[in-house]
């Protein structure tokens, strides 16, 4: 009997099937406009399952346990909150593996990218010259000047700290686990929160850490202040945000991450003007794509390979 490969990502066939050539394997992929109950009946018969990156198709328990087959479940992104039930997969004996670190390089640009335009205007430069031509604007601030806080020091918080070193920006750092990075300050959320001007985030969404940025804490924050976040909505209380943002603390948010994604119509955010918003695409880059598919490709051909 065949062994079958699902793919709820929208990957090419040909490339998926170039990862099982010589292989017994039958490759099934989403139909245009399918849902989740439509594809039901091939996840049943899977023997592996590549997550939707798009996160369209969530694993919950209720649809692991109708894979009768799977043994290795393959996300193609770094964090798994919302796209797959892990405790129900160690239930039935499913392997889960993501992909971390793939995205760092992508993501810490784009960090950086949205730190510039936060702390020199960028957007509302060009929102302005177009509807009132050519005029005077108030002075921006160099991101070598200002102190900046990484909240959350895995491989895309090292990798923005490397590159705010060749701005020579001061550095606070919050994390769980001790940091010995001498470049860097580490002191608690609070603290970074009232001494940094520009605050990004790149923890993982926890019970935790759900809205760790609240109401409160976004009162704590500096005048003029800049958030970033490119990691989770989930990290940050939007309404109270919205709120916070009519307030100068902070002054201009740029977030590529949601609570809802797409983000809803109704989201006060939205009718700000001092928010620049971007669709979840800070990992969006050619070579992040290329890193992630190789990374599925070679654990898609080591399964095979050991056979049934």
């Amino acid at each position: 009997m065949s062994q079958v490969l699902v793919c709820l990502s929208d990957y090419p066939r040909e490339l998926l099937a170039s990862w099982v050539e010589g292989a017994d394997v039958e490759v099934v992929t989403v139909p245009s406009g399918a849902d989740l109950a439509a594809m039901l009946p091939d996840l049943a018969r899977a023997d592996v399952v590549i997550g939707d990156a798009a996160r369209r198709f969530p694993l919950e328990a209720s649809v692991l346990a109708q894979l009768q087959r799977c043994r290795l479940v393959f996300h193609p992104a770094v964090g798994l909150d919302g796209v797959i039930d892990l405790e129900a997969a160690r239930a039935h004996g499913i392997e889960v593996r993501s992909a971390p670190g793939y995205n760092a390089d992508a993501v810490a640009d784009w960090t950086v990218m949205a730190m510039l335009l936060g702390l020199r205007g960028a957007v509302a430069a060009d929102r302005d010259i177009r509807a009132q031509g050519w005029h005077r604007r108030l002075l921006g601030r160099e991101l070598g000047a200002v102190t900046v806080g990484i909240v959350g020091y895995g491989a895309i918080g090292r990798g923005v700290r490397r590159r705010l070193a060749g701005f020579g920006s001061t550095v606070l750092v919050t994390d769980e686990r001790e940091v010995t990075d001498p470049d860097v300050e580490q002191t608690s959320l609070d603290d970074l929160l009232q001494r940094a001007d520009v605050v990004t985030l790149h923890a993982p969404l926890l019970p935790s850490t759900r809205q760790m940025v609240s109401g409160e804490r976004l009162a704590r924050m500096r005048e003029g202040s800049v958030l970033v976040n490119a990691a989770r909505g989930g990290l940050v209380d939007e309404t109270a945000l919205a709120t916070a943002l009519t307030h100068g603390r902070p002054a201009v948010a740029v977030l590529d991450v949601f609570e809802t994604e797409p983000l809803p119509p109704s989201s006060p955010l939205l009718g700000l003007e001092n928010v620049v918003l971007s669709p979840h695409v800070a990992a969006g880059t050619e070579q992040a794509r290329q890193r992630v598919r190789a990374l599925v490709g070679d654990a898609v051909r080591e399964f095979f390979r050991s056979g049934p």
